[in-house]
């Protein structure tokens, strides 16, 4: 089975290790050259992910899988489903749920699906004046991809209403609009799942760590780890709190059915566990990264069979071990403000964990950091405290101008 794999990141590379453990012959096409991604693949292609015209040479491909979000959001499984591959990911008008904030927001007011907290569209300083009037702590977010780095939140990046204001007036300028969300509080939790347009299937939770440092210190990441438990769930959250956050994701898969077409991929959702009840926070049109890497390595069944039963609207339950794992990410030093960039790292022998190559390529034979994550590392066990006591005794094995943190999962 010939299996195309879109992207270059350590997603990318669980996706590509799953599928090629289940016989799949791979084609990359990739940005930068990820050696874990290269090394299991019989094709690699180098070309421009996200530039339609770069998809003709994959015509003879059996599925897609579209890994990063920039690549859905410019259309690239159009481009693929109109080549006549079938292809995981879903269309652009479909990947919308994550590429506009506005829409997500409004399609739920508009449907009446729950999960919307008080928000405004606002198209000028006006309007975002009248909602701090009513709601003066808040999250702004701007209505395009930012890479995870345009979410602002009042008193903690925003420290007075001049910066609020300045930053909705920056928004403004360069997109047309900014949404405005009221601040929740509670327990964050994230769900993500296969979707074939009418079931919804959920995976494993996993929770991951944002903040740079031990502690939950120091600026946003796009996560330094994650881990998950072996009977699939949370222990601080009910059965109850993640059926009402799969039944939000199951509402508007339905209702996007209906209205625009059927959503074929991963979705995923983050959602905020409050004293109020379940609220959104975000959708995101594919796999989080390092949440992949944690329930890719658990599915038993065949990825390519989970494939195709999306494309066909046949998705059945997906059967995932009753292991724990255990996530950590290596990042360059000054990771993510003032990182080390182009510094040579090596990963040594592991005895415990699995290397999922992240933001890196290969000069030669060298691999090379970028400006973000480098490497994951994961490692199964019965429990998540045999799983953390694996993957932390191989993480000193990466070697370079790299830190990570040690604290993933303590106490878990």
């Amino acid at each position: 089975m010939k299996v195309l794999v879109v992207g270059n990141g350590a997603r990318e590379h669980a996706i590509a290790k799953k599928l090629h453990a289940d016989g799949a012959e791979l084609t990359s096409a990739m940005a930068k050259r990820n050696p874990g991604i290269a090394a299991i693949s019989k094709r690699v292609e180098l070309i421009d992910i996200n530039k339609p015209a770069d998809y003709d040479r994959f015509t003879g491909v059996d599925i897609a899988f579209i890994g990063p979000e920039a690549p859905l959001a410019v259309g690239i499984a159009d481009t693929l489903v109109e080549k006549g591959v079938p292809t995981v990911g879903p269309i652009k008008n479909l990947a919308r749920l994550e590429w506009s904030k506005s829409y997500a927001r409004l399609l739920l007011q508009e449907h009446g699906i729950p999960g919307n907290p008080a928000f405004k569209v606002c198209r000028n300083l006006f309007e975002v004046r009248e909602f701090l009037k009513s709601q003066p702590d808040v999250a702004v977010k701007p209505d395009v991809l930012t890479g995870g780095k345009g979410v602002k939140l009042t008193g903690e990046h925003l420290k007075t209403r001049q910066e609020a204001e300045a930053y909705c007036a920056k928004c403004i300028k360069n997109d047309g609009l900014v949404v405005l969300e009221e601040k929740l509080r509670g327990k964050e939790f994230t769900l993500q799942a296969f979707v074939d347009g009418e079931h919804v299937e959920v995976m494993p939770l996993v929770r991951d760590f944002k903040r740079a440092y031990d502690g939950d210190k120091g600026p946003n990441t796009g996560s330094m780890g994650s881990y998950s438990c072996p009977d699939h769930g949370m222990p601080d959250l009910s059965a109850e709190v993640v059926k009402k956050g799969a039944e939000i994701m199951k509402q508007t898969i339905s209702t996007l059915t209906k209205s625009v077409g059927e959503y074929c991929g991963f979705l995923y959702g983050g959602f905020m566990n409050t004293e109020n009840g379940v609220y959104l926070i975000e959708y995101n049109s594919r796999l989080g990264d390092p949440e992949a890497i944690n329930v890719l390595a658990l599915l038993d069944d065949s990825l390519i069979e989970t494939g195709f039963r999306m494309v066909e609207g046949k998705l059945k339950k997906p059967n995932f071990r009753k292991e724990a794992t255990v996530c950590v990410y290596v990042v360059p030093e000054g990771y993510p403000d003032n990182p080390k960039k182009d510094q040579p790292i090596t990963v040594g022998k592991l005895k415990h964990a699995e290397p999922y190559y992240a933001s890196v390529y290969e000069e030669g034979s060298v691999v090379k950091t970028t400006g973000s994550r480098a490497v994951a590392l994961l490692a199964r066990g019965k429990t998540v405290a045999e799983a953390r006591e694996r993957v932390y005794a191989d993480a000193n094995t990466v070697k370079g101008a790299v830190f990570y943190r040690r604290d993933i999962a303590a106490g878990a």
